[in-house]
């Protein structure tokens, strides 16, 4: 779906189009004139120059001049003032030339959504909430000036110099959350062909879709019908067990999240068991542990932590970035 800026001018310049044809033609019939001529007069009539030196002087040549005029002083105008408030958005959406490019430029594991639709925003209010750098890409400038204080990029995700802009080598994951899955597809190949270590997540209508952007490149693939689907179904079944499993959630407090922490071979969690992190001085809560195959509800504190394995944590940002880097060294 193009912007309705791009769209009104795209009808301006037909109009525009529309006005030389048949304004010149229109002179050429009527005045005898070559298509020069013509379109010489056609121009200093719409401009109100009024040279003089070519002028109607047969009545369907005036009564051409009384058409074309005023209709074309519209259509510029129009055209002008398209382009003016497509420069005024810029400077107030982006609070000066250069200054979003400059804050783009200093981030660093951030967050490229690209697609501003329903699930976009959605994942982008969620990312926030977790405190995430986010760069938000999509074409629809309207739907970018909604953003508050979240840097943006006004352009298609799927060209390679706007996944430069949105500071793709530097992002720590990449987000497609188009409603077709066919641009999802095809933003998964241009991110692996432009950074191709970078974290590529996308949604999915269906299973088939799901597949296709596996075969694409993409790190993992969410369908939320799917899973909407799924829970609804489970929640109906094991009523006792989502109650449980939401009950956990509400127990996190507004400052808590939810966040995954590997333990890297040789790093300091590795060998460690649970009861060590109150000497450690890490204040988190433990939900579960996978190892392999193998998943720990609730593990006890004298669970040891093998390296790979996978913790499932709850607690404020500040000390699960703090387990995070234990994790990994």
């Amino acid at each position: 779906m193009q912007p309705s800026w791009f769209s009104n001018r795209v009808i301006l310049l037909i109009a525009i189009g529309l006005l030389v044809s048949i304004g010149t033609s229109g002179y050429m019939h009527f005045e005898d004139l070559t298509a020069f001529e013509a379109f010489y007069m056609l121009v200093i009539s719409v401009t109100t120059v009024g040279y003089g030196d070519i002028h109607p002087v047969t009545a369907a040549g005036r009564s051409l001049t009384l058409l074309v005029v005023p209709v074309g002083l519209l259509l510029v105008f129009g055209l002008g003032v398209s382009l003016a408030t497509e420069r005024l958005d810029d400077l107030i959406l982006r609070g000066g030339v250069g200054r979003l490019e400059r804050k783009i430029a200093g981030l660093k594991d951030h967050f490229i959504v690209c697609g501003y639709g329903r699930l976009g925003r959605e994942v982008t209010a969620n990312l926030r909430k977790l405190g995430c750098s986010i760069v938000v890409v999509d074409k629809d400038r309207e739907r970018l000036g909604e953003l508050d204080g979240i840097p943006f990029v006004v352009g298609d995700a799927l060209r390679e110099e706007v996944l430069d802009r949105a500071g793709i080598h530097r992002a720590r994951a990449l987000l497609a959350t188009f409603s077709e899955d066919t641009l999802n597809v095809y933003l998964v190949l241009e991110a692996r062909e432009v950074a191709p270590e970078i974290d590529v997540i996308s949604t999915a209508s269906d299973r088939e879709a799901s597949r296709r952007l596996y075969l694409a490149g993409a790190s993992r693939v969410v369908s939320p019908q799917i899973m909407g689907a799924d829970i609804l179904a489970k929640s109906a079944y094991n009523p006792s067990i989502y109650q449980l499993m939401s009950d956990v959630m509400s127990e996190t407090a507004p400052e808590e999240t939810i966040s995954q922490v590997v333990v890297n071979p040789g790093s300091s969690l590795s060998g460690r068991h649970l009861s060590d992190f109150a000497e450690m001085d890490i204040d988190v809560r433990v939900m579960l542990i996978r190892t392999g195959d193998s998943v720990m509800l609730s593990p006890a504190g004298n669970s040891v932590l093998e390296p790979g394995s996978v913790l499932v944590v709850v607690g404020d940002r500040d000390e699960l970035e703090k387990l995070e880097r234990m994790g990994l060294s």
